[in-house]
């Protein structure tokens, strides 16, 4: 049986293109990428088309009430953005116990909005909410929103569209 040993070359060879891959691995390096600076958030009627992934009108909420199973059903949201810092919101909701309509509400709300690190923080001057939005381009945003009251309801994650549904 024969062993073979590398040569001293070949050792040599390797040892040395290992250490060139890495000073050259690390010349690659830019650190973190910064923020990207979000889009304008264009004044007009926005309208939502989507809530949690689902197209309206979509469950936004579940929950048991004692033994009622309590579903929470948006119909329809649109924001108005207004140039120099409000905004004023309407939507639509339908409130089913155990599959009946229990109750339709129109929820009102406007307030102001300002551009906060790479997001727009929309604050309720009615009510005790606030909420987020990103902009994705000039006809689409993204909202992540309280629109349930009761505790610990989960907030809703909306597209909103320039054009009506």
């Amino acid at each position: 049986m024969t062993t073979t040993r590398p040569s001293f070359r070949s050792v040599a060879a390797g040892l040395l293109f290992a250490a060139i891959a890495t000073l050259g691995a690390c010349g690659d390096e830019v650190g973190p990428t910064p923020p990207v600076a979000p889009g304008p958030l264009t004044a007009g009627t926005w309208y939502m088309h989507t809530a949690n992934g689902l197209a309206l009108p979509a469950e936004i909420s579940r929950r048991f009430v004692g033994l009622v199973d309590e579903q929470t059903r948006l119909d329809s949201a649109r924001i108005v953005v207004v140039g120099g810092g409000t905004w004023q919101q309407r939507y639509w909701t339908r409130v089913f116990h155990i599959g009946v309509l229990d109750r339709a509400e129109l929820v009102v709300d406007e307030g102001t909005w300002a551009l906060v690190g790479n997001a727009y923080a929309f604050t309720s001057t009615l009510r005790p909410r606030n909420f987020s939005v990103a902009v994705n381009n000039s006809l689409q945003f993204t909202s992540t929103e309280p629109m349930v009251f009761f505790a610990n309801a989960a907030a809703v994650t909306g597209v909103y569209r320039t054009t009506a549904p």
